[in-house]
């Protein structure tokens, strides 16, 4: 099938009211091409492109700032898929299409998170820095609450099926939006993100990978009052035991025990 521009590929994903495929527009350009099941299911990718869009502008505003304060850009803009069209299309019974891309890396280099859980087991190292990409992009609606003078948060829905990983580069990209609720505190979020890591990773007989295990298992039974703090305390055990540097993403397929890296 193709619309506009767009070749559209394999389906990735799919809920009650939209399928998920990839597809490469006639420029060779990768993308994420989503399509509402019907025009009026088309609503749903109308609320999700205005979230981007309003994610998207904070993003920049941040950059903006950080760059003003010769400040080390955090680079919240590699947390989260680019929306580069939402529009009716025509010849598909006007049903609404939201097209993304990937920030600093191609479609194609990507894999949806729970593909890859479901396939592999990871090591405690290589678990930090994706539970570090989730705390930050939660720690971030925290900052959007900050920059609006809203009284709470308004946290997105933990479901894995929103993120893209790409282990090599070390991405972890949210590309879907499956709602939100507003919190006070972020205990209740960071408990439900550590316990699907620890369900995930495989922790053997070394003193620093089971003193971050425990840590998990702290965040995962006591939660913390913000993402902010927990991305804190994290990375400065991190910082204390193995020090700021890149991990190859090590894993093993599951139901084997050699470990192999990417």
């Amino acid at each position: 099938m193709k619309v506009r521009d767009i070749e559209v590929g394999s389906c990735i994903g799919e809920s009650s009211r939209f399928r998920i495929y990839l597809g490469k527009r006639d420029d060779e350009q990768s993308v994420i091409f989503k399509i509402a099941k019907t025009f009026e299911d088309g609503d749903v990718l109308a609320n999700e492109a205005s979230k981007f869009n309003a994610s998207r502008s904070f993003v920049e505003q941040i950059a903006q700032f950080e760059k003003a304060q010769n400040k080390k850009i955090s680079h919240y803009d590699w947390l989260f898929a680019n929306l580069e069209s939402s529009f009716l299309e025509s010849t598909q019974g006007y049903r609404r299409v939201n097209v993304f891309t990937t920030p600093d890396t191609d479609v194609s280099k990507l894999t949806p998170l729970t593909k890859l859980r479901d396939e592999v087991r990871i090591d405690a190292r290589t678990s930090v820095w994706i539970l570090g990409r989730f705390f930050k992009i939660y720690a971030f609606f925290e900052l959007m609450k900050i920059g609006s003078d809203a009284i709470l948060t308004r946290y997105p829905f933990f479901s894995p099926d929103d993120y893209l990983i790409g282990p090599e580069r070390h991405r972890l990209i949210y590309y879907n939006y499956s709602g939100e609720f507003p919190d006070v505190v972020a205990t209740d979020s960071v408990k439900e993100v550590v316990n699907f890591m620890l369900e995930w990773i495989v922790v053997e007989d070394d003193a620093t990978a089971l003193n971050y295990y425990r840590l998990l298992k702290d965040f995962a039974k006591y939660g913390r009052g913000t993402f902010e703090d927990a991305h804190r305390e994290l990375y400065d055990y991190v910082r204390s035991h193995w020090g700021i540097k890149y991990h190859p993403f090590t894993y093993r397929e599951r139901g084997t025990v050699v470990w192999k890296n990417i």
